[in-house]
């Protein structure tokens, strides 16, 4: 009989279990359940991936130790000083988990330091005793589940090749659906299909390429080509977005008739990505890529309209930046395949030097994390008897760690899993566990209870559900050598939870507003207030010339509005839209895309604005483009302020006569030019620079229909 694969790894995690408790046991050494707890916490689908949460854990642990003995020598005598170093040391740890990398790491460190701090804090005679042996069991629990899950059904990430060549066709077909759309034969629902299926199909290709490194030599001898090679396939993806924008806008333009060399242009790609998928799959690789100039119908771009010759210069630009990518990926991916993984990149890449930009929501969690911790530790100090003593604020810290990497998931979704594993913990606990008299019978016990609950909660949804049914499995049991039963301490245990869950209600109120609604009507306001700033520093000081300041403040509302859409989005499918009146979870769906294309519109605006342009040009036109800036601005104000503007006809029709004002200008402009004033690659400057900005005011006027037909009164109702 074959054995599913949610069957197999519910056994092996159920089996390490076990073998941890047995081995622990036997040592004699105190509270066994810590090595319960790295179990539990380690097991992930492949090898690879729990190899590399094994890893981190135990780094995690080791790093505890050290900072946890550091607070202990320091401030022993001063609680008050203790608890503000405590605070710094689970504050950083919080803020750093909503990095982009180990996150896990950060995550164990602030954990384990709640545990040896308090534990510590209240005996540091013994602190160094606790601290070692929590590591020592932490790694035990790492060593037997990671021998277990190499020798027994080693789930190896085999997938990866197939991931890699899914993706790379993925993006062909994105590619080609583009060009249909250029060719004005697309279908925009197709394209909106194949955008969510490369994303998700790049979501589990970067997973699998960071677990096959830890299991696969040679995957990890080519691990900088693959590494290049994923960044690559992030700059074409965002580059096939923003010439599919283009397109949009370009409405009245016949493309085509163009380009003449268009067919060549489209065979010479396709033949592209048909090469990287061919390489990846591990083909021989075959020709190399040769650079390819798109050439135009200059006769037809000239007769046409200023707007129209700016529209095509961003999308000639785009088409472009398509063919040094494509040309770029096909490179990364020969190198990915080529004897030591040698990187040949056929873009050069530009690092600029990292700066601290602070992340809001980050620190909005880290907050809520501290206040949590704080009362529990107030509670404990001023409150009397608290159920389960400092235990109380040790679990406070776990709770809030797991709120801070699901913010979303309201305090009500915890009730659910925590109470099944009290309740399954408690049944075993009184009426069991005093049946049993060898370990032989507990062994069983923990392997089959370990085993039901990895099976009941398997599902990647359900993670919330496995961790924390396992966590109160181990802490009801309290398994010993020296075992004790009382009701009284089941009764304990579970009178900490009712405690913690009011704390940590109130959290969701103050400081700050975790509540959907109101998060989201927060990520719009914070996503306009950046836009209008960025927008202000239009036709001002140059990135060069800019004070530091200046760059940094610039370089924070960019990271904002690059980021707030994608934020926005995880919040919103939690919003009960039933309880909103005239609001639809597609309206919601739309706001988040539209916000998306404006972000690129105006990183385009950022990107293109310091080329060298036509001095008199915009000398001319200065009085011009402030007006638009100003118009510009003013609409992102309002945003910002009530999500209130004018409806999307009366938008449009300020846009359309400012339109015609500048086009005006712009042939007068030109008209009194001479060759001399004007170079080509100014004139081509000065058309991309106007698309963009037309492109800017559509994708803003686009924008603001969606929250036009937005009920937001609903949304500012206080809801408890």
């Amino acid at each position: 009989m074959t054995l599913s694969t949610k069957t197999k790894e519910s056994i092996k995690t159920a089996l390490a279990m076990a073998i941890s408790y047995g081995i622990a046991l036997s040592m004699d050494w105190d509270r066994p359940y810590w090595a319960g707890f790295a179990v539990a916490f380690v097991s992930l689908a492949s090898v690879g991936q729990s190899l590399n949460k094994a890893a981190l854990r135990m780094c995690g642990t080791l790093a505890a130790m050290v900072v946890s003995l550091t607070l202990v020598a320091l401030f022993a005598q001063d609680r008050w000083a203790f608890m503000l170093g405590f605070s710094l040391v689970i504050g950083v740890c919080c803020y750093m988990m909503g990095g982009e990398k180990h996150q896990y790491f950060w995550q164990v460190t602030a954990f384990v330091s709640g545990i040896i701090c308090v534990d510590g804090g209240t005996d540091p005679v013994n602190a160094f005793q606790t601290a070692v042996l929590r590591a020592q069991e932490t790694g035990l629990g790492i060593l037997v589940y990671s021998l277990i899950t190499i020798f027994l059904w080693p789930g190896r990430s085999s997938g990866f090749d197939a991931a890699a060549v899914n993706m790379a066709s993925l993006q062909h077909q994105l590619y080609k659906a583009c060009f249909d759309l250029f060719c004005k034969q697309g279908d925009a629902q197709e394209i909106s299909q194949l955008k969510d299926q490369t994303v998700l199909a790049k979501t589990d290709f970067d997973q699998l390429l960071n677990a096959t490194q830890t299991e696969n030599y040679e995957v990890w001898e080519s691990r900088d080509a693959w590494q290049h090679y994923q960044s690559q396939v992030a700059e074409l993806m965002e580059a096939l977005e923003r010439w599919r924008l283009s397109i949009v806008e370009a409405k009245g333009l016949v493309l085509p008739r163009l380009l003449p060399d268009l067919e060549a242009f489209d065979n010479e790609l396709d033949g592209r990505f048909t090469l990287i998928e061919q390489t990846l799959a591990g083909h021989p690789p075959g020709r190399n890529p040769e650079p390819m100039e798109l050439s135009y119908d200059e006769d037809a771009v000239v007769a046409l309209g200023h707007f129209d010759r700016a529209a095509f210069a961003v999308i000639y630009a785009q088409m472009q930046r398509l063919e040094r990518l494509s040309r770029s990926l096909l490179n990364a991916a020969r190198g990915t395949r080529s004897e030591g993984g040698a990187v040949v990149s056929a873009v050069p890449s530009h690092r600029s030097r990292a700066v601290f930009l602070p992340d809001l929501d980050r620190l909005a969690s880290t907050c809520r994390l501290l206040t949590v911790v704080w009362v529990a530790f107030l509670m404990l100090i001023y409150g009397g008897d608290i159920p389960g003593g400092f235990s109380f604020m040790t679990i406070s810290v776990s709770l809030g760690l797991a709120l801070v990497n699901m913010p979303q998931v309201p305090v009500s979704k915890l009730f659910k899993p925590v109470a099944t594993g009290v309740a399954i913990g408690a049944v075993l606990y009184i009426f069991v566990m005093p049946q049993l008299s060898s370990f032989l019978g507990l062994g069983l016990l923990i392997f089959a209870t370990t085993f039901a609950i990895c099976y009941l909660y398997a599902a990647p949804q359900q993670k919330l559900g496995r961790a924390f049914g396992l966590s109160m499995f181990i802490v009801i049991i309290g398994v010993s050598n020296h075992q004790t039963y009382s009701f009284l301490s089941v009764a304990t245990t579970t009178m900490i939870f009712p405690l913690l869950f009011l704390v940590i209600s109130i959290t969701a109120y103050f400081p700050f507003d975790f509540r959907p609604e109101q998060t989201s009507l927060r990520l719009l306001r914070r996503f306009f207030r950046s836009g209008e700033h960025l927008i202000s520093t239009v036709g001002g000081s140059s990135s060069d010339r800019a004070t530091r300041l200046e760059r940094w403040r610039m370089a924070f509302h960019a990271r904002e509005v690059a980021t707030l859409p994608a934020k926005l989005g995880t919040w919103l499918p939690h919003i009960d839209t039933g309880r909103l009146s005239g609001t639809t979870a597609e309206q919601l769906q739309a706001l988040v895309a539209r916000m998306q294309a404006l972000n690129n519109r105006l990183q385009q605006l950022f990107e293109g604005r310091d080329g060298p342009q036509a001095e008199f040009l915009m000398r001319e036109l200065r009085e011009e483009f402030k007006i638009w800036r100003q118009g510009i601005q003013d609409v992102f104000q309002n945003l910002s302020e009530n999500q209130v503007v004018d409806e999307g006809q009366a938008l449009r029709a300020r846009l359309d006569r400012f339109t015609g004002r500048l086009e005006m200008h712009i042939k007068k402009s030109l008209d009194m030019s001479t060759e001399q004033q004007l170079s080509e690659q100014e004139a081509v400057n000065f058309y991309l620079l106007l698309g963009v900005c037309q492109g800017v005011s559509e994708a803003l006027v686009d924008c603001a229909d969606s929250i036009d037909a937005i009920d937001w009164a609903g949304w500012r109702e206080e809801r408890f």
